[in-house]
C-alpha cells in the first residue's frame, strides 16, 4: 500500500520536469528566431553563416608616376641688396614707405648736397683755370716755332715751351678728372634703387649723419619674382640628381610647412660644388616664379625634386599592400567577392600609393580598407569602392613624393649658422 504523501511527492518532480523542459524547448526557439531574423528582414548573411566582413577595394590603374625626392628647403632671394650711403652727409630725407615695391633707379633717399655742389664748383673753375693756361702755353709755342725757323729763338727754349704745353694739358685731363669725380660724389647724394623690388623696414631716420662706414644700412631692398629656394639632399642621390639635370629640365615644387598644396613650381638651377663633410648632403638651388609674392626670404619650405617619371605603370593605394615574413602581398577582390592573397614585388611608392612591378594587373580590385579582418578565400561584402575621404579612387593622381624603396627623404636645409641634417 503506497504512502499518500510519496505519490504527492513524484507529481510534483514530474511537473517541474515537464516545465523545465517546456522552458529549455522555448529559449532554444528564441534562439533560431533571432538567427533567422536578420535574413527575414533582407540581411545578406544565410541561415547559421558568419557575416561577411565589410570592406573596401579600388581597381589597380595605370598611369605616370613622378620619382621623386623630398627636403626641406628655405627660400632665398636672388638680389638682396644692403642700401648703403656711399657719400657722407646729413641725412634730409627718406622718400619710401616700409615695404613699399621698388623700381630700378627710384629715389630712396637724399643726402646734404651742399658741400659737394661747392666742390664741383671748384673743379669746374680749376678745369677753366688749366685750359686757359694751356691755350696760353700753345699759342707761345706757335710762336716759338716761328721764331725756331729764323733761328731766333735756342732749341732749348722751343722744347722748354713744349713741356710746358704737356704739362698744360696733364693738369687739364686732371681737372676734367676732378669734375667728374665731384659730379659723381654730388650725384651719390641722391640715393636710387640699383634694381627693383620690395623695400624693408628703415634703419636711418633723417637728420641722422650717414657715411660709408655705417653698420647698419638705409634699408635692405629684396627682389621677391623670381625667386629661388636652397635645399640640401643626401649625397648618395648627387649622381641622379645630376644625371637627370644633363636630360633636361628638373621640376621643382614648393610647399608650405603643412604640405598643403603648392604655392610654386620651377626649375633646379644649380647644384654646389660640393659634399658637406659634416651632414654628408650636397645643396641645390632652385628657381621659382613668385608672381603672386607668397614666398618670402628666409622662410621654411617643403621641397619635392622631380628625379624622373614612370610612364604607363600600375598603381595602387600604398593602404593595400601588406608587409610580411614572406615579402610583399594584397588581397584581390574576385568577382565573387572572395578575396585572394597575392604576392606581388613593390617599386617606387610615396606616402599615398606605389609602383607594382609585378603581381598584379590593372583593373584587378584590391582591399584598401578592412584588411586586417581578412584571410586567404574569405568571402566579403565590398561597400566602398573608393578609400575612405575618396568619391573616386580611380580618378585620383598620385602626389609628387618620394619614390626610391628605401622611403621618404626628408634632407634639412642648410641653415646659415650650421647646418642640421633630418635625412631618415
Amino acid at each position: 500500500m503506497s504512502h499518500p504523501s510519496s505519490t504527492h511527492r513524484v507529481s510534483i518532480k514530474r511537473v517541474l520536469l515537464w516545465t523545465l523542459l517546456l522552458i529549455a524547448v522555448l529559449v532554444i526557439a528564441w534562439w533560431f528566431f533571432l538567427r533567422e531574423s536578420p535574413e527575414s528582414e533582407g540581411g545578406g548573411a544565410q541561415s547559421g553563416a558568419m557575416p561577411r566582413p565589410a570592406v573596401a577595394a579600388v581597381a589597380a590603374r595605370t598611369g605616370d608616376f613622378p620619382v621623386t625626392l623630398s627636403a626641406l628647403g628655405t627660400v632665398r632671394s636672388l638680389s638682396s641688396i644692403a642700401i648703403r650711403p656711399r657719400v657722407e652727409g646729413e641725412l634730409v630725407s627718406v622718400d619710401f614707405e616700409e615695404g613699399q615695391r621698388i623700381e630700378k633707379n627710384q629715389v630712396l633717399a637724399r643726402i646734404d648736397d651742399r658741400t659737394y655742389q661747392a666742390q664741383l664748383a671748384q673743379a669746374n673753375a680749376e678745369l677753366t683755370q688749366n685750359q686757359a693756361q694751356l691755350a696760353t702755353a700753345r699759342e707761345d709755342l706757335k710762336r716759338y716755332e716761328n721764331l725756331s725757323r729764323a733761328n731766333n729763338v735756342s732749341r732749348q727754349d722751343l722744347e722748354t715751351q713744349r713741356q710746358l704745353v704737356r704739362q698744360y694739358e696733364g693738369a687739364v685731363e686732371a681737372s676734367r678728372a676732378s669734375v667728374q669725380d665731384a659730379r659723381v660724389q654730388l650725384d651719390y647724394t641722391t640715393v636710387r634703387a640699383p634694381a627693383g623690388g620690395i623695400i624693408g623696414l628703415r634703419n636711418v631716420d633723417p637728420g641722422n649723419i650717414v657715411s660709408t662706414g655705417d653698420d647698419d644700412p638705409i634699408a635692405t631692398l629684396t627682389a621677391l619674382d623670381p625667386i629661388s629656394v636652397v635645399f640640401s639632399l643626401p649625397g648618395q642621390y648627387l649622381s641622379r640628381v645630376r644625371s637627370s639635370m644633363v636630360q633636361g629640365r628638373m621640376t621643382v615644387s614648393v610647399m608650405n610647412d603643412d604640405a598643403a598644396g603648392t604655392i610654386a613650381k620651377g626649375e633646379l638651377t644649380s647644384i654646389d660644388s660640393a659634399i658637406n663633410t659634416d651632414t654628408g648632403t650636397v645643396r641645390l638651388r632652385a628657381r621659382l616664379d613668385n608672381d603672386n609674392e607668397q614666398l618670402y626670404p628666409n622662410a621654411f619650405v617643403n621641397v619635392e625634386l622631380i628625379l624622373t617619371t614612370l610612364d604607363d605603370v600600375i598603381i595602387v593605394p600604398e593602404t593595400a599592400i601588406q608587409n610580411s615574413e614572406s615579402g610583399n602581398h594584397v588581397y584581390v577582390v574576385d568577382d565573387s567577392n572572395t578575396v585572394h592573397q597575392r604576392r606581388i614585388s613593390v617599386g617606387a611608392s610615396d606616402d599615398l600609393h606605389a609602383v607594382i612591378e609585378s603581381g598584379l594587373d590593372a583593373g584587378e580590385h584590391v582591399v584598401v580598407d578592412g584588411v586586417d579582418r581578412l584571410r586567404d578565400g574569405a568571402r566579403v561584402n565590398v561597400v566602398s569602392n573608393s578609400l575612405p575621404g575618396e568619391t573616386d579612387a580611380g580618378d585620383s593622381t598620385p602626389p609628387a613624393g618620394e619614390t626610391t624603396n628605401e622611403g621618404q627623404i626628408k634632407a634639412s636645409d642648410d641653415a646659415p649658422e650650421g647646418e642640421s641634417d633630418r635625412s631618415s
